[in-house]
């Protein structure tokens, strides 16, 4: 779905197969989103045994809009540093990923080729004006 932004630029939002009410949806619509990305992540200790699990909720067709919330922990390794900017890390099957750190000081407490466990909870709400 493309949509028109308050300042008038565009965005393409990717809507899930769950989104049953959609095809109501036409253009000139107005529709409010909101989209929240939070991570935290645990050093793990050695030895401990990698994690990689997914769960997911959603609510949309249920009335005049709807979420979806995703929570994804995995087991990832610390491939590079930068405490200005962000930290690199590898997950499961080469998968990378780069991060701001919004407290530079926990870099601190690790060092490149720590594994970490990383907790996503994107969440988003979606509802017709």
């Amino acid at each position: 779905m493309n949509i028109k932004t308050p300042d008038g630029k565009f965005q393409t939002i990717d809507v899930p197969p769950a989104a049953k009410r959609f095809d109501e949806l036409k253009v000139g619509d107005k529709v409010s989103i909101t989209y929240n990305n939070t991570a935290s992540a645990r050093l793990k200790p050695p030895g401990e045994a990698p994690v990689n699990t997914a769960t997911g909720t959603s609510t949309a067709g249920q009335g005049e809009g709807g979420t979806a919330s995703a929570e994804r922990t995995m087991t990832v390794t610390i491939n590079a540093i930068d405490k200005s900017a962000s930290s690199v890390f590898t997950g499961p099957n080469g998968w990378k990923y780069s991060r701001r750190v919004v407290d530079p000081t926990v870099l601190d407490k690790v060092k490149v080729g720590d594994q970490v466990d990383i907790t996503w909870d994107p969440n988003v709400t979606v509802s017709v004006q």
